[in-house]
């Protein structure tokens, strides 16, 4: 595709010169607008190759009613998004991110009902979160999918000393997050299983005799025996 980078672990495709997601629905209207300006007959196209792409979220509506998984916050950035932002506001209540001070603020209050106890006037340089402690993170490196309507919000990603190449924009360093899981998780199974069989055994020989028992002919004697009552 010429003009879009197909990202089937979310369903959308990303259009490569504006490196924000676009909908089938909205391809006509988008490259006839700048930074594009492309004809009829080119934006007729680019809907019908387009439209060969299975499983693609198609309008608003169905964005609406989709969930989509953000990456973890451990991934790498996802190439075809263009750079990711590294001054991001991230509340510790609900993980919302946005990049202004402001924006965050409005958040706090509206969603967690939190207010700074800070007067008014211009804050103190240096002031530290001990005496002015506020419930986010700061200088978080964030991407997002779309940039307005639906599904806009940002998502944490790694900080990165070097970008990741365009052929692989992100989805590698998932997949090796999660083969390094399952590699986790099977290793600890390995060793839950192994604990289980060395606590049967156990379990098994506590209740065998003991084998000079055995050699004498007392195992069988003892087993056969009835313990004496013991009048109180």
């Amino acid at each position: 595709m010429d003009h879009f980078i197909h990202l089937p672990e979310f369903r959308i495709i990303v259009c490569k010169k504006c490196q924000y997601a676009i909908l089938p629905s909205h391809i006509d209207a988008h490259f006839a607008a700048k930074p594009h300006k492309l004809g009829p007959k080119e934006r007729q196209n680019i809907a019908v190759e387009v439209a060969e792409i299975n499983e693609l979220i198609g309008d608003e509506e169905t964005l609406r009613r989709s969930e989509i998984t953000f990456p973890l916050a451990t991934s790498a950035p996802i190439v075809a998004l263009g750079k990711p932002l590294e001054n991001g506001l991230q509340c510790t209540l609900c993980q919302h991110i946005c990049c202004t001070e402001r924006g965050m603020r409005t958040h706090q209050w509206k969603e967690h009902q939190w207010k700074s106890k800070r007067k008014g006037g211009r804050p103190k340089r240096r002031a530290s979160d001990e005496s002015n402690p506020v419930p986010w993170r700061t200088s978080v490196h964030c991407q997002r999918f779309f940039i307005q309507g639906h599904k806009s919000g940002y998502f944490e990603v790694q900080k990165r000393e070097t970008t990741p190449t365009a052929d692989q924009p992100g989805i590698a360093s998932r997949a090796d997050q999660y083969k390094a899981a399952k590699q986790e998780l099977e290793a600890a199974l390995r060793k839950a299983k192994m604990e289980e069989r060395r606590v049967i055994k156990e379990a098994e020989e506590a209740r065998e005799p003991n084998p000079w028992l055995r050699r004498v002919g007392w195992a069988a004697h003892l087993a056969s025996a009835s313990l004496p009552q013991i009048a109180w």
